[in-house]
């Protein structure tokens, strides 16, 4: 699932992020594209707080794209991918 965040204010771009990895079911990915470096943070203590959660974030020009995946999955044996 991808989600753009560049449009949607905090703390409404936090809450739709948080709601989306809620229902990331195991070997799934959610990527998100932000900007606002407050809401980066935040999606960064949401997906730390959780054990199963792994990420990866990558930099471009005018945004910040950001892969998180729920471990469990079959295609990784249950094992993170990242």
């Amino acid at each position: 699932m991808e989600m753009n965040l560049t449009v949607i204010a905090w703390p409404a771009s936090v809450l739709r992020c948080n709601e989306a990895l809620n229902q990331l079911q195991p070997g799934e990915e959610l990527v998100l594209t932000v900007r606002d470096p407050g809401v980066i943070a935040s999606i960064l203590m949401l997906v730390k707080s959780q054990a199963d959660l792994c990420f990866r974030q990558l930099r471009q020009p005018e945004s910040y794209r950001i892969t998180v995946q729920r471990a469990g999955g079959a295609k990784d044996g249950g094992a993170n991918l990242f």
